[in-house]
């Protein structure tokens, strides 16, 4: 039943993704005022999120944040459906990277970096990234681009994301549970392992830090991680330019973990990602249930 509930999802993809992107983002601004304006998909949630991130913010400006977030969430969703048909090539054209020789240097010879990121838009296009060398400068092959992704409670929803991730052949995923086998099984081939740690960790390795005016429990895995295999972390911001246009920035946290002192990474993680909240305030996933 999973398979045929799988394969009617992906055939409904695939003939929406046929439609020219204009069409699309016609879709996402329909989309918008179903989601903000008649379903108030979640907009508790967003609103107390912004607001007590920026407490001197005021209300007007607490919703034009939310206004333009919702905008971002629908142009993210149309835009995955888009590029499921799509070549490499042609995403590529709406996708860059800023500061490669930052990743290059990390990489050095085929060692594996751990990269930390935050729910920015739109990650899910970087999993379906042309020639890395050729179009972006980046030292190494699409194959040693490994995307560190939660396995979903519904097997269909799984199945549906590792296709549409998967898909161009321009990358892996690994599943959070496997992450530290795989970096070992892997470690002389080397390899770029981007996760993604600003969700609330759960039962997961954590500490408690300020983050965005809020005591927050933060995810401290990759830190750990990095400093029992003695790793480069890397932090990349994604920004989203103009409509269907995004950049990726990289900023190098430290050369090797192990000889840093208990909770830098961790640390300069969240400050990054909080100064790059803090310069495109609707760049975040606001309807997650960060704070618990």
């Amino acid at each position: 039943m999973d398979k045929i509930l799988y394969w009617l999802v992906m055939t409904v993809f695939t003939l929406l993704s046929w439609l020219p992107l204009r069409v699309h983002y016609l879709i996402s601004d329909l989309l918008y005022i179903l989601l903000y304006k008649i379903l108030r998909y979640r907009y508790d949630v967003v609103i107390t999120n912004i607001s007590r991130s920026f407490p001197e913010m005021n209300y007007k400006g607490v919703k034009r944040v939310a206004k333009d977030f919702y905008h971002s969430l629908c142009d993210m969703i149309v835009e995955t459906v888009w590029a499921y048909t799509r070549s490499s090539e042609k995403i590529g054209r709406h996708v860059d990277f800023s500061r490669c020789d930052t990743l290059n240097e990390a990489y050095g010879e085929g060692r594996n970096v751990i990269v930390v990121m935050g729910h920015q838009p739109n990650w899910e296009l970087y999993t379906a990234l042309p020639h890395l060398e050729r179009r972006y400068g980046l030292k190494m092959d699409n194959r040693q681009f490994h995307f560190i992704y939660k396995k979903m409670s519904s097997r269909v929803a799984d199945m549906v994301i590792r296709r549409l991730r998967l898909k161009h052949n321009s990358c892996s995923v690994v599943e959070k549970e496997q992450i530290a086998r795989h970096l070992l099984r892997n470690r002389s081939e080397g390899g770029v392992y981007f996760l993604i740690a600003d969700q609330y960790p759960g039962k997961g390795a954590s500490v408690e830090m300020d983050f965005l005016h809020q005591p927050t429990i933060v995810f401290n895995g990759a830190e750990e991680l990095a400093r029992k295999l003695s790793l480069p972390v890397v932090f990349v911001s994604v920004e989203r330019k103009k409509r269907g246009h995004y950049n990726a920035e990289f900023t190098k946290i430290c050369d090797d973990a192990s000889k840093c002192e208990e909770g830098f990474v961790t640390g300069e993680y969240i400050r990054l990602l909080e100064d790059s909240i803090n310069k495109n305030r609707s760049n975040w996933l606001w309807s997650h249930r960060r704070w618990k």
